[in-house]
């Protein structure tokens, strides 16, 4: 049943007549009129009769409107409610994002959305993707940031930023090429000691396959799923790794680690945002997942080493 026939019909009682009613909604009395006897073939009943001062309800018209009236209050409380919470957001999101990106805009994501959001409560939880992918799938996480993540019939993603990955070894360690050079070949990662992720992770599936276009052999002599364990074995000079360089700024600005950026070919990690199909997308999602990109755009302006990243607003 349409709503807006309903709202016209207790405009033509209020009013007593078609030709006051009309003027008030703005629509042309004829229109009005079809309006009403489409409403009342609907009903199965007149709901007016006309009288020399104008219309009135019938017996039937009477109980309809009695009957309506409530249901009509709710749904425009509802409505306003829900008007409401979109000029002010609440609820709980919980938020799941890798290692990296937590380490480049965690805080600040937290900080954005407490200044612009008060009544949004923001959880975020970190793991390396595999774990995350499964965390969302499992409805235990509103949004995500992957890896390398692609849409399927269980989440949907949008592209959030690139980033290039970059062989990481102690400044003592002995590394192959030369130590000056900002870039390294894939090739050069032949039989040199390496602390990996596990497969779970999308930056492990991602430089696999481009050493399989290098046709080369990773040497993977340790896994570990934890990001300071993996730069504490970096540190010590019995391994080198393969990050994005938000995951070492410090590092980097302090001396204790370096960098050289992989290639031929050029290796990089696509972050994806993504959400369960299985969980109502919330007004208040929807901010936070507007927040992600301007927090990771504030991050990679602010920060004051080149982080060789690319974002969506970029591509």
């Amino acid at each position: 049943m349409d709503l807006k026939r309903i709202e016209h019909l207790l405009i033509v009682v209020e009013s007593g007549s078609f030709s006051r009613a009309a003027s008030v909604i703005g629509m042309a009395q004829p229109a009005l009129g079809r309006q009403i006897q489409a409403l009342e073939q609907e009903c199965g009943v007149p709901l007016l009769y006309r009288h020399g001062r104008g219309v009135a309800l019938t017996p039937e018209g009477e109980r309809f409107v009695e009957g309506i009236r409530p249901i009509l209050r709710q749904v425009q409380a509802l409505s306003g409610s829900l008007q409401k919470e979109r000029a002010q957001p609440r609820g709980d999101v919980i938020v799941g994002m890798t290692p990296t990106m937590l380490e480049l805009f965690g805080l600040g994501l937290v900080q954005r959305v407490r200044r612009s959001y008060p009544d949004v409560k923001l959880n975020i939880v970190s793991g390396y993707s595999g774990y995350i992918h499964e965390w969302l799938v499992d409805g235990r996480l509103d949004i995500a940031l992957l890896h390398d993540a692609q849409r399927s019939k269980h989440i949907a993603v949008d592209f959030l930023a690139s980033a290039g990955l970059h062989l990481v070894s102690a400044p003592s360690a002995p590394a192959p090429g030369k130590r000056r050079q900002h870039h390294i070949d894939m090739a050069q990662l032949d039989g040199i000691a390496l602390v990996l992720p596990t497969r779970r992770h999308g930056l492990r599936r991602t430089l696999e396959s481009a050493a399989a276009q290098a046709r080369i052999r990773l040497r993977v002599d340790y896994e570990m799923d934890t990001l300071e364990l993996m730069k504490d074995l970096v540190l010590t000079g019995v391994a080198h790794t393969v990050l994005a360089l938000p995951a070492i700024h410090r590092e980097l600005r302090h001396g204790t680690l370096t960098a050289r950026r992989l290639r031929r070919p050029a290796v990089e990690t696509r972050v994806m945002v993504a959400t369960a199909f299985n969980r109502a997308y919330t007004q208040a999602m929807r901010v936070v997942q507007a927040e992600i990109t301007l927090a990771i755009a504030a991050a990679v302006e602010e920060s004051p080493v080149a982080l060789d990243i690319r974002l969506a607003s970029a591509a």
